[in-house]
């Protein structure tokens, strides 16, 4: 292959739009995970617990993900790709596209409540121990944005333009680096982020906006933390 045939491969936009994905997954592993704050910050921080570290950590992992996953992507669309992105993902939600959502919200409430009874579960959730119930507070709003991060990345402006050349098959495209992003999680949940992946991808063409999913990302992440600390019992210390 000539090096003027490797250039043409970069002409075409979906080319680019798949290198891209490649590239962000590759920031966001090396420099954007609780991980690399640890290995490149925490000695910075002075004076701080283990405890502590973890609350800064989570902090450090919603900025880099809101960089990664929504600013640079936005300002890929907006000044390469040209395209509106109130057209891909962002549409206002309605009640009527609601109701899957609530099925496998109500579905998953009955798996995290059996899942997250044992050990391997509610050790590793919450990932940071509240001491206080603001401590708690100001820790979920934090992690909270981080899956509007992931949604609008997964299943946002970038999936939709996907779509438009390859169907469906760019949801299985997306869930490639969605499953990867879990490669750090217990392994069921991995297992199951390929799943959620295909699932969550179809809805959001479906009813054209993100929106439910990351109310439903949300839910099962807080839920998830809730009963963490519900079957460690450090859940009661927060309220006295």
């Amino acid at each position: 292959m000539s090096i003027k045939e490797i250039l043409n491969l970069f002409k075409d936009r979906v080319n680019l739009q798949i290198i891209f994905i490649s590239t962000i997954m590759l920031f966001v592993e090396y420099f954007g995970w609780q991980g690399p704050f640890f290995k490149y910050f925490a000695k910075t921080i002075k004076g701080s617990s283990n405890n502590e570290l973890s609350f800064y950590a989570q902090l450090y992992t919603t900025l880099s993900f809101s960089l990664f996953f929504i600013f640079l992507p936005t300002i890929l669309i907006k000044f390469l790709f040209k395209y509106y992105l109130i057209l891909n993902g962002l549409k206002r939600p309605t009640l009527k596209d609601s109701k899957p959502y609530l099925y496998i919200g109500l579905a998953m409430s009955l798996v995290l409540a059996a899942v997250c009874s044992t050990p391997g579960f509610y050790q590793f959730y919450p990932l940071y121990k509240p001491q206080t119930f603001s401590d708690w507070l100001a820790f979920e709003c934090i992690y909270a944005f981080q899956f509007l991060a992931v949604e609008y990345f997964f299943r946002g402006p970038l999936l939709f333009r996907l779509q438009d050349r390859l169907k469906d098959h760019a949801i299985f495209i997306m869930t490639i680096p969605y499953a990867l992003l879990h490669i750090h999680k217990p392994f069921p949940e991995a297992v199951g982020s390929i799943i959620a992946g295909i699932i969550l991808g179809k809805l959001a063409l479906k009813s054209k906006s993100i929106w439910w999913g990351v109310a439903l990302h949300i839910y099962i992440a807080l839920l998830a933390d809730f009963l963490g600390l519900f079957y460690s019992g450090k859940l009661t210390t927060l309220f006295n």
